[in-house]
């Protein structure tokens, strides 16, 4: 049996054992389209990987250095919550008989 090689972390020390990823272990699940449409809407934004959309040919390495590509707008919490915040009423003053 071969001994480990020991991995050294930047000031030197040795790394713990068990640190890291686990071998086998995987961030990413694959589920169809026709499952996920069940949980999201049309216009539900998707963060997706540059390199895939390279892959699927959506876009080009070309079109992100000339930045032709817009960047994901975030909606912030103040602007979501001012447009459903605005309640429409009207103010009636009643005078009262003396």
């Amino acid at each position: 049996m071969k001994a480990k090689k020991v991995t050294l972390n930047k000031n030197g020390t040795p790394r713990k054992s068990g640190s890291g990823r686990k071998k086998g272990s995987n961030s990413f699940v694959r589920i169809s389209f026709s499952q996920l449409k069940d949980y999201i809407s049309e216009k539900t934004p998707i963060t997706v990987s540059r390199v895939w959309l390279e892959d699927l040919g959506i876009i080009s390495a070309e079109e992100i250095k000339l930045e032709k590509i817009e960047p994901l707008r975030v909606e912030t919490k103040a602007e979501v919550e001012e447009e459903s915040s605005k309640i429409l009423f009207k103010v009636t003053k009643f005078e009262e008989d003396a």
